[in-house]
């Protein structure tokens, strides 16, 4: 998705604090797979743009600097309707494709292209009363996509991510929903470059709330959702090359994004645009980020966002 664009100015042998994880994706619905036997499509387009490569004090690190580009990602989630226990099992994969344009002083270049694979399993849970649904499990990228060192762009990253993670909803009553996410992102070497990229923790949030859900007909507004959401991202290892660690304070990446969110609600999907600005932000790129997310089911049935 939007981090799967490779961007490093050669003004910087590092990877300049990328994550597979699209950081801030999961401000809403965190906590739901598809029902039992439902093959589920979601897809997310994001446009973003930055004009600063922040270093470790916050300040512009590369004069000259100007990010700007599109993803769209494709994701497909099958959940098996076979129980295993309290949990059911639950696969998917994301493709994206991706534009990116860079300025670097008087260097440019721009790709498009496919970009990494990322395979997912899950196992979900709803708590008896449904005010509680979650998934944990492992996303896994696959360096597929396209790779030159030579390039000042390039739509793959060429090393291996394996990330953890649990994503929460919590319905707080028929109006108010609690969304988290936290994922770890554990990389491998880039073998091209000798160089591998710390490994990150990062917490996505939101707050949506329905302010029209008991409208006593079926008006459109009562299908609207409003919120805030986020992320807070934390690399907690060094970016290294050829084993030593990157001087002088090992390029440790950090960011706060934050924004406004409207969702629209229907029986058999959803809809919603974000907005959010990068706050705090050392050693990586500080954008704008904007999203259109939609999910619908292919077979099966969806599972509406409100709880029963």
């Amino acid at each position: 998705m939007l981090a799967g664009m490779s961007v490093a100015p050669r003004a910087h042998a590092t990877e300049d604090g990328q994550t597979h994880y699209p950081v801030g994706v999961n401000t809403l619905g965190d906590g739901y797979m598809p029902m039992p036997g439902t093959l589920e499509f979601r897809n997310y387009t994001v446009g973003h743009w930055s004009h600063t490569l922040a270093n470790s004090s916050g300040n512009e690190s590369v004069p000259g600097f100007s990010n700007s580009g599109a993803v769209d990602a494709m994701r497909v989630l099958y959940t098996f309707a076979q129980p295993i226990g309290p949990f059911h099992y639950a696969m998917g994969g994301v493709l994206e494709f991706s534009y990116n344009h860079l300025d670097v002083g008087s260097e440019s270049d721009e790709a498009t292209n496919l970009g990494d694979l990322d395979f997912q399993n899950y196992l979900s849970y709803h708590t008896p009363d449904k005010k509680m649904f979650l998934y944990f499990g492992v996303d896994t990228y696959l360096p597929t996509g396209r790779y030159n060192k030579s390039d000042l762009v390039n739509p793959g990253k060429n090393y291996w991510s394996f990330d953890p993670s649990i994503n929460v909803t919590y319905h707080v009553s028929d109006k108010l929903a609690l969304n988290g996410a936290v994922y770890g992102e554990f990389n491998t070497e880039n073998s091209a470059t000798d160089y591998q990229s710390g490994d990150s923790v990062d917490l996505d949030y939101g707050v949506n709330y329905r302010p029209f859900v008991h409208q006593s007909t079926d008006h459109f507004v009562q299908h609207l959702g409003f919120g805030i959401g986020g992320y807070y991202l934390k690399q907690f290892t060094d970016d290294q090359i050829n084993g030593h660690s990157v001087a002088p304070d090992g390029h440790r990446a950090q960011a706060v994004g934050v924004g406004p969110q409207v969702i629209y609600y229907t029986q058999f999907g959803g809809l919603a645009l974000k907005y959010q600005h990068d706050l705090a932000v050392e050693n990586r790129a500080a954008s704008d980020t904007v999203w259109l997310q939609f999910a619908i089911p292919v077979w099966g049935s969806f599972r509406r966002v409100e709880h029963n």
